[in-house]
């Protein structure tokens, strides 16, 4: 299956899913350097607490899933004083990164934990809150099937996530190359929507938006997502060290794409918002 076939439905081959045990270790690596590199990321970040301001919210407990290096989870606490938040990654090097910003402000909590396995009661949650994180999970059916067993009735769920036109000149130009997988795959609105209904959501809302950036050069935008912790985790990545032709095959490709200096990468940012049931599932 060549790469850019990945995503025409909507769903990602089990093959190029995210090897979590690499998440993991990619975003811990990154933590100390991330905020420096994550510009987009706080962006969407900003946009998403935006949303926040449509809704009246009094949550006594919050939990923002795949926090990183906790600068949102402080912005929720600042907008939340009297909430008890819980700041859940995956990466424990993410944690360790996030406590000294916990420890300013003297509150908030810190779980390693995967958001398809939340470790928190049945029913105990007010709002769910999640940047830029469930992309990396396996699945959207299994995230939000356990978002919908710990909301309180009538709780929140509010994420974002990337769609898959995110890096699509650069998955074309490794398309080009070889048949592996070299780009992290994603999910469109329509996966996203389908999930929520199965997961039992019926108030539910979905849209995005493209962004797109520039960079010098491919090299530029490679080191940015490996800096990010964002490069290729999938399991159906190549094992083997990418030769120097092939490399600059994939170069050549995606510059042709280009005209001018510089080359330009597309981000798709997807935000949602779900309002759990009236009664606990």
């Amino acid at each position: 299956m060549m790469a850019a076939d990945l995503l025409q439905t909507g769903e990602i081959d089990s093959n190029c899913r995210p090897d979590k045990r690499l998440v993991g270790r990619s975003f811990s690596a990154a933590a100390e350097r991330y905020d420096g590199l994550a510009d987009l990321q706080r962006t969407v970040g900003e946009r998403l607490l935006s949303r926040l301001s449509r809704l009246s919210l009094s949550p006594d407990r919050i939990v923002d899933v795949g926090s990183g290096t906790g600068y949102l989870a402080t912005r929720l606490m600042d907008l939340y004083p009297a909430a008890d938040l819980v700041a859940l990654d995956i990466a424990e090097g993410m944690l360790r990164f996030a406590r000294s910003r916990y420890s300013e402000l003297g509150a908030g909590r810190l779980v390693c934990g995967d958001a398809e396995a939340l470790p928190f009661r049945d029913g105990s949650i007010d709002l769910v809150f999640s940047n830029v994180a469930i992309q990396w999970c396996s699945g959207f059916e299994s995230v939000f099937r356990e978002m919908a067993r710990v909301l309180k009735p009538g709780g929140i769920v509010l994420f974002s996530t990337f769609g898959p036109t995110t890096l699509r000149e650069l998955r074309s130009a490794w398309a080009s190359v070889d048949d592996y997988s070299h780009v992290n795959p994603f999910g469109d609105s329509t996966a996203l929507t389908s999930a929520l209904r199965k997961a039992g959501f019926q108030e539910f809302d979905v849209g995005g938006e493209i962004n797109r950036l520039e960079y010098n050069s491919v090299y530029d935008l490679m080191r940015e997502l490996k800096g990010l912790g964002a490069h290729n985790v999938t399991i159906d990545r190549a094992r083997h060290l990418t030769g120097k032709g092939a490399l600059q095959r994939m170069v050549a490709a995606y510059e042709s794409q280009s005209a001018g200096d510089g080359i330009k990468a597309t981000f798709e940012a997807i935000y949602g918002y779900a309002r759990g049931p009236a009664v606990c599932l």
